[in-house]
């Protein structure tokens, strides 16, 4: 039986917020995976949540990946003890060996490659299509490499070593900038908009080339951060800014020379309970005209993106195949690069290359699991704060008639599950129609809700198809009217 709905308030809820936005418990357990947030001119809301590209595969050799890297427009990925080119359709040719196991850094001159791993370097060049070890003693032992101004940078635990001009594999040993420089130990050099970021365990500071000395740098006024590099790997870069996580285990943007914290205290808490996150990867792509930062704990099985546009505000989930709603399985994706118009994903663990893709809504053919869990819903809403309230109805605006022509995801629907204890227990469960193919009509709905203090909803799926949410709204009265 439905209440008589005359006596109910329609309210409009906010349903496409991020993940981890506070350490309360009602509102920690907001939680967005595999949807993010896109900015709509239309409709109640700001924002829409779009369903996360799934994994088209398109190429496979074995070993494990260890890093793509674009020269002159062209794809390559150190995988197992081998050197890659990429072409568009994901065809690999064996360019050379690169032994060990450990994740590649790469950087070039649009002509000759250096790659740094395991404390060795290689070099790689398109006129010979040939890999060769450096083996000079100035370069042997370096932990990263980068580029500026037609000289190769590289990094050691104490000091820089800056190659000769023209030449990446040759230094002298006399163009270094020695510990004096940092308080800490070094980390990496990381180049960003012509700035030597001197990355340190517990600071960063900027250089920049003044053409003067041996080596013609010197300290940029103003460009120090009080906060490390925690993850060699971690730091990447849009056209906007650059990212990296710190040792406090925060992530930190820095636009235009500033530095800005933009994780929440929720993932912080959240890093802080894993036994390693120095192993953390990094990645920035851009689809749908917005730009995103990922980062994957290998240790803690988790990868947390944010929207560059959103900041703080932008953070979601991504993962891999179908588990308890409470615990997502690790994304299978390490590696994202932007090569040939398209994004490639390489995997974690089975040498496949995917096409990160719009119109894909599987994860290679295995079920993307998307969730969502809503702020909380009580009677401030009604302006009766710690009041029961009672619900007959939630309606979920959003895309419908998406089902397939066969298979799962011809009938699709949704799940909505509610908890009134703050996400430790849910109750009820309903799994609403979204529409076969052509039933645009079709209203998502849920009755008949019951009575309550504070109700948060988790809205969930794993059918293959175009499930855009766009608002949702609530029919509400003071419980006992």
């Amino acid at each position: 039986m439905r209440y008589d709905r005359m006596t109910f308030q329609t309210i409009p809820v906010n349903v496409t917020g991020p993940s981890y936005q506070s350490r309360s418990r009602p509102l920690s357990s907001q939680r967005t995976q595999n949807w993010y947030q896109q900015f709509s001119d239309q409709g109640k809301e700001s924002y829409v949540l779009m369903p996360f590209p799934g994994l088209k595969l398109v190429g496979h050799t074995s070993g494990v990946d260890r890093g793509f890297h674009r020269m002159a427009e062209i794809l390559y990925q150190v995988k197992g003890t081998f050197l890659y080119e990429i072409s568009s359709d994901g065809t690999h040719t064996l360019r050379g060996e690169i032994p060990g196991s450990g994740r590649a850094i790469i950087a070039d001159d649009g002509i000759n490659m250096f790659i740094v791993a395991d404390l060795r370097a290689w070099q790689y060049t398109t006129d010979t299509n040939q890999v060769t070890e450096v083996l000079n003693v100035n370069i042997t032992g370096a932990k990263s490499v980068d580029f500026l101004n037609n000289q190769f940078i590289y990094t050691f635990d104490k000091f820089t070593t800056i190659s000769d001009v023209g030449n990446g594999a040759e230094a002298s040993g006399l163009n270094i900038i020695g510990e004096e420089t940092l308080p800490d130990a070094l980390v990496r050099d990381y180049v960003y908009d012509e700035v030597i970021y001197r990355c340190g365990v517990r600071s960063i500071v900027g250089w920049w080339n003044s053409g003067v000395g041996a080596p013609p740098i010197e300290k940029l006024q103003g460009r120090i951060f009080t906060v490390g590099l925690a993850a060699i790997n971690s730091i990447a870069e849009t056209d906007e800014a650059f990212y990296w996580l710190g040792d406090d285990f925060a992530v930190y943007q820095s636009v235009a020379g500033s530095k800005s914290r933009i994780s929440t205290d929720a993932i912080s808490n959240e890093l802080q309970k894993y036994s390693n996150v120095s192993d953390a990867i990094g990645n920035t792509f851009t689809f749908e005209g917005q730009n995103f930062y990922s980062i994957t704990f290998p240790t803690g099985g988790k990868t947390f993106v944010v929207s560059e546009s959103l900041g703080v505000n932008g953070w979601f989930e991504i993962a891999s195949g179908v588990s308890d709603p409470l615990n997502s399985t690790s994304y299978q994706g390490t590696t994202i690069l932007e090569a040939y118009g398209k994004l490639f994903v390489a995997d974690v663990s089975n040498g496949n290359i995917y096409n990160l893709d719009l119109n894909t809504y599987k994860n290679n053919d295995e079920p993307m699991q998307r969730i969502r869990v809503t702020q909380s819903v009580n009677g401030d809403l009604l302006g009766a704060k710690g009041k029961r309230v009672q619900m007959s109805e939630l309606k979920l605006i959003m895309e419908t008639g998406v089902g397939l022509i066969e298979g799962q995801g011809d009938n699709p629907r949704i799940m909505i599950e509610y908890s009134d204890d703050g996400g430790n227990t849910w109750n009820g469960g309903s799994w609403p129609r979204v529409g076969r193919l052509g039933e645009f009509t079709l209203q998502v709905e849920w009755f008949n809700l019951g009575s309550f203090y504070d109700r948060i909803f988790r809205i969930s799926t794993s059918d293959p198809v175009n499930y855009s949410i766009f608002s949702a709204t609530i029919d509400l009265r003071l419980a006992g009217k």
